[in-house]
């Protein structure tokens, strides 16, 4: 048997304007695989363990947002994600908020990258490092493309635990009604995702916000009725 890591880098956009400051979002994803027989295949075996995603950035590169990891920050240019563990054939994601001064017309880096793991047989994997570029453009026309739409997803669902901590707070500080409509509100747009885009992820992710908007008010309300 062989482990290996698969991973991709998606800019929300394939080209930025060049003349002023951008911010733009990177999906990560990375995904574990095990070269076996298919009958040994299972989605609980753990492929790779201390997943770690080294960042260098370019001069006038800041990473302003992080949906889905913390960071450990090294120096100004440098910093670690701590990505825990991966199974078999589960893929996972991040979403990076990016900021970047203006540059000249072309293609530029961005940002370099370097996985590290442990693999299935214990053993340090380094894979090598990758530089991920960007296209700056002077054509305004690029200003009226959409974002991709599966890097806004992600954004979009990754952003959701922070949303709960704000509404946890209100609940917390007896906002039960505040809380309350911080999730609805949320789980009400994910809904209108879902049933525009037809969209699966977006319908589980209303769900399950309605639930917990339901089981916070229920459990604070009772806590406070008790006290």
């Amino acid at each position: 048997m062989q482990s290996g890591l698969y991973t991709n880098f998606t800019w929300c956009r394939n080209h930025v304007i060049a003349s002023s400051a951008n911010r733009v979002y990177l999906l990560v994803e990375w995904r574990g695989t095990v070269t076996r027989p298919r009958k040994q295949k299972s989605i609980f075996y753990r492929v790779a363990n201390q997943v770690q995603l080294h960042l260098q950035l370019e001069a006038g590169v800041q990473i302003i947002g992080l949906y889905g990891c913390k960071a450990e920050r090294l120096n100004g240019r440098n910093l670690t994600l701590n990505l825990g563990s991966l199974s078999e054939d589960v893929t996972k994601q991040i979403v990076l908020k990016f900021e970047i001064g203006r540059r000249s017309s072309g293609i530029h880096p961005i940002v370099s990258a370097m996985w590290t793991y442990i693999d299935d047989v214990h053993r340090s994997v380094v894979v090598p490092s990758r530089t991920i570029s960007l296209q700056f453009s002077n054509h305004t026309g690029i200003l009226r493309r959409d974002m991709d739409h599966r890097v806004y997803k992600y954004q979009k669902l990754l952003e959701n635990p922070s949303i709960l901590e704000s509404a946890l707070r209100a609940f917390e500080m007896g906002y039960y009604e505040e809380g309350e409509d911080i999730i609805r509100r949320r789980a009400d747009e994910m809904l209108l995702y879902a049933l525009r885009l037809g969209d699966f992820e977006y319908l589980r992710e209303a769900e399950i916000m309605y639930d917990l908007s339901c089981a916070f008010l229920e459990s604070y309300a009772s806590a406070s009725t008790v006290s």
